[in-house]
Order: C-alpha cells, then structure tokens, then sequence
C-alpha cells in the first residue's frame, strides 16, 4: 500500500470516517512487517484489535435468581388494621356496643391500647410463619441447583 494512503485512511480513521473494508486494510498494514518507522507506535492498537476479535467468551453466564419478598405483608396487614380499627371507632364514636361506651376518653385509649397489643401478637405470628417460608425456599434452591 502507498504510505500516503495508509496516512490518509489513519487520520480518517481516527476521525470515524473510514468504512469497513477501509479499516481492514489498516488492521492488514499494520499487522505486517512493512511498517513505516514513523507509524510504529500504532501497531500495539491494530493487533490488539487483532486478537480481540479473535477471543471468544465460553464461560456460562449465571443470572441471580430473584427471591421473593415478604417483608412488605406484615407491614400491609398492620395498616389494614390501624385503618380498620380507626373507621370502626370513628364509626361507633358515642354509641355503646359490647366493647364499652366511648364517651369516656379513658376507656377509648384502653380499648385502643388493647387492639394494638392484639395485632401486635398477630404480627409476631405472622413473621414467625414466614421464616418457616424462607427455610422451605432455600432448601428448595439447594435441591434445584
């Protein structure tokens, strides 16, 4: 190749014009033993364009697997139960039913504190079953693999 051209086809190159057929023929020159001494210092780059395109990737490549959460539910639940709870007293405020008169502010805040211990010991239920859950789910993943 006319050492002018292969000048010309660098700056090209470098700048991003040059075709595929273009590059080729610099990979071609560069990866000869007809180098020009001034045009040296770019051989490393051509043959390591070289030998990249040689490489191949055979490694298997594992995705995570994603696990399911379900920390959100008794969370959910306990809202479920705050908005409950609040509509039920809103709805009954100054009435008597089985649960005591709420006239009485005290009593409101017994029977208040009553309801939240009881989700409370709900929630402590709840979370301990969903352990058992998590168990099952990795012993099921150990099996699978």
């Amino acid at each position: 190749m006319d050492l002018n051209n292969i000048e010309d086809l660098l700056e090209r190159y470098f700048e991003g014009d040059t075709s595929l057929e273009q590059e080729a023929k610099l990979r071609e020159y560069f990866t000869s033993d007809e180098v020009a001494p001034h045009l040296e210092e770019y051989i490393p780059l051509f043959t390591a364009f070289a030998k990249a395109k040689q490489e191949r990737f055979n490694r298997k490549i594992e995705l995570p697997q994603s696990k399911r959460s379900w920390q959100w539910v008794p969370i959910a639940a306990s809202i479920l139960l705050c908005v409950g709870l609040f509509l039920t007293f809103n709805t009954k405020k100054g009435t008597d039913n089985d649960l005591g008169t709420y006239k009485d502010p005290e009593v409101a805040v017994l029977k208040t504190k009553q309801a939240l211990f009881m989700m409370g010991n709900f929630m402590n239920k709840s979370t301990s079953q969903l352990n058992k859950l998590d168990t099952f789910e990795e012993t099921t993943n150990e099996i699978l693999k």
